[in-house]
């Protein structure tokens, strides 16, 4: 047995009465510990800027991404707004069937558009923000392409129906006025088919063949109004020579082998066989006579020529 188990078991050991000597902690250790969380606390700062510009990227991009829908929402509103909404609006009323529809085109065109929204914000929050302003911006001129494109179609249709209206009225007047009746086929062919540019064409081939047939009828008329004129002026010139003939019953001439004779009538209160003037029919006599020689084949009873 060791003397410390004897004094032991004798109860003879000593123990301090004494505070106990407390340990002083390892500086290196402490050191270390200190080192350890500094670069956890780095580390966690480093991870969460890390997180946060992640997270602002994505936003930006989101933002980047809504703007360039934004931008071609825009191009093509301003490509209808400045083309075909304006090239329709300028319809003449009297081209279309319904005028409302041109008034109601016209104000939509005057519509107010969105402000602009940048996506340049310093916080993740402004980039949100901005993007959800960007958004709606592009559902307007998305809505508003959309519903100004039916304005537009609906002035388009006006002017189609007016057109048609018209064409109809123009294949029903023209009815027998046509020089060739195939050009009234082809319009209403046109008209059935309601194609505007197939009407136009066969407008004009209608009405170029209506002015042809007024023409040829105006010259006919022309003709036969001419015509009649000449028939009547020499019908005129029958008449007065027809009054200008000595009338029946009245003095003339007459051949009495001896010559011609004057008047033989009988005069009111005369004498038969006794003339106007109360000579004998020898009395007048006309002095050809004397030149006209005898012909010789009419003397021995041969033909004898008049003249």
């Amino acid at each position: 047995m060791t003397e410390k188990g004897k004094a032991i078991e004798d109860g003879t050991i000593e123990l301090p009465t004494g505070p106990a000597e407390k340990k002083k902690p390892h500086r290196g250790r402490i050191v270390v510990i200190t080192v350890a969380a500094l670069a956890l606390l780095a580390a966690g700062g480093v991870a969460w800027r890390a997180h946060e510009d992640r997270l602002m990227a994505e936003a930006r991009a989101d933002c980047a991404a809504e703007s360039e829908r934004l931008r071609v929402a825009t191009t093509a509103y301003d490509a209808l707004l400045d083309g075909k909404a304006a090239s329709m609006a300028k319809t003449d009323v009297k081209s279309v069937k319904d005028a409302k529809a041109l008034d109601v085109l016209s104000k939509a065109m005057k519509a107010s558009t969105p402000k602009t929204v940048s996506c340049k914000a310093d916080s993740r929050p402004g980039v949100q923000d901005a993007t959800k302003g960007v958004t709606a911006n592009a559902s307007w001129y998305k809505a508003h392409t959309k519903s100004l494109n039916g304005l537009v179609n609906a002035v388009e249709t006006s002017k189609l129906d007016k057109t048609v209206d018209d064409a109809n009225a123009l294949y029903k007047e023209t009815d027998g006025r046509v020089a060739d009746d195939k050009t009234r086929a082809s319009l209403l062919d046109a008209i059935e088919k309601r194609d505007a540019d197939a009407i136009a064409k066969a407008v004009k081939e209608v009405n170029e063949s209506k002015a042809a047939k007024e023409k040829a009828d105006a010259e006919a008329k022309a003709r036969a109004e001419q015509e009649a004129a000449a028939a009547a002026a020499a019908a005129a010139r029958q008449a007065q020579a027809r009054q200008s003939w000595p009338s029946s019953g009245s003095g003339h001439t007459g051949y009495t082998g001896n010559g011609y004779s004057g008047n033989t009538s009988t005069p009111s209160g005369g004498s038969p066989g006794a003339s106007s003037s109360g000579s004998t029919g020898d009395s007048i006599h006309y002095d050809w006579e004397d030149r006209v020689t005898t012909n010789e084949s009419c003397a021995s009873g041969g033909f004898c020529p008049i003249g």
